[in-house]
């Protein structure tokens, strides 16, 4: 079974997560684990006043976490109901970045996935710039699913593409049909001689997991990933973060991924790590 993390605040916008992600799975066998997690608001509570706070003052917001994933676990363990399919919840008083450290261990994840907005929330970039051991999927609250699913991994494909997130999000559909495309961002008749090599290097590891040829696109120019990623909205779109330098190591600039994520907040966005 495949093992997927799903953080949730029960927002309209994480169930339609949930739908997306239970729907384009609904063929595969997966575990989903639900993940919430609560604060203590202490803001208006000096050192005595917290020594003096009672047991319910504590239990509460785990109690209300509890109480929500079992509202969501009836939903979709009981109402909708899928012999392939298990759920379980788990509920962290632990900042959001942390916990999903701490249970991509625990439950061995193949997958992490996100409810997406119109603009990468802090949320998003903390976790997009953290967490570089396992994939993230982005998904907005628009995301629709095609009969063929289209997966189509976009890069200037200067350095060649590390396969292994991709094999393990691909791995997982073994009864969809799904196509696979390349899109190079960058004029076909100037590449070098290594992108070309790249390019063919990744196609070539990418027929494995489709019995149709994998399609290959060239854009005028990497700005035109926007224009692309419009005209084939129920297309994952697949990015690949780099790995980070000494600067974004120390805090000091954020990752390029964020920006790009932003040109495609209206696709489902898979990002893996170099």
């Amino acid at each position: 079974m495949k093992k997927i993390l799903i953080p949730t605040d029960f927002s309209e916008n994480s169930y339609k997560a949930i739908d997306y992600i239970t729907e384009l799975f609904k063929n595969e066998a997966c575990s989903f684990y639900f993940l919430n997690v609560y604060i203590y608001e202490t803001g208006s509570l000096n050192a005595i006043e917290m020594l003096q706070a009672d047991d319910d003052w504590f239990e509460k917001p785990k109690e209300d976490s509890l109480q929500q994933l079992g509202d969501l676990l009836d939903e979709y363990a009981v109402n909708r109901y899928n012999t392939k399919h298990e759920y379980y919840v788990i509920s962290e008083g632990l900042s959001l970045v942390k916990a999903i450290k701490k249970h991509i261990e625990t439950v061995n994840a193949d997958l992490i996935v996100l409810k997406g907005n119109a603009k990468p929330n802090k949320n998003i970039q903390s976790i997009i710039g953290e967490i570089r051991t396992c994939p993230v999927l982005i998904v907005p609250p628009c995301a629709s699913i095609n009969k063929t699913l289209n997966l189509t991994i976009a890069s200037t494909f200067k350095e060649a593409v590390r396969t292994l997130e991709i094999d393990i999000f691909l791995e997982t559909f073994k009864n969809t049909n799904f196509e696979i495309n390349i899109l190079a961002l960058g004029k076909k008749d100037v590449i070098t001689v290594k992108t070309s090599r790249n390019i063919k290097l990744l196609r070539n590891h990418l027929k494995n997991y489709s019995n149709k040829s994998v399609g290959l696109e060239f854009t005028e120019k990497p700005s035109n990933l926007k224009e692309y990623a419009i005209s084939h909205l129920s297309s994952i779109m697949c990015v690949v973060d780099k790995k980070p330098d000494l600067l974004r190591k120390v805090g000091l600039c954020k990752s390029k991924i964020i920006s790009t994520i932003e040109k495609l907040h209206s696709n489902p966005v898979l990002t893996i790590h170099q």
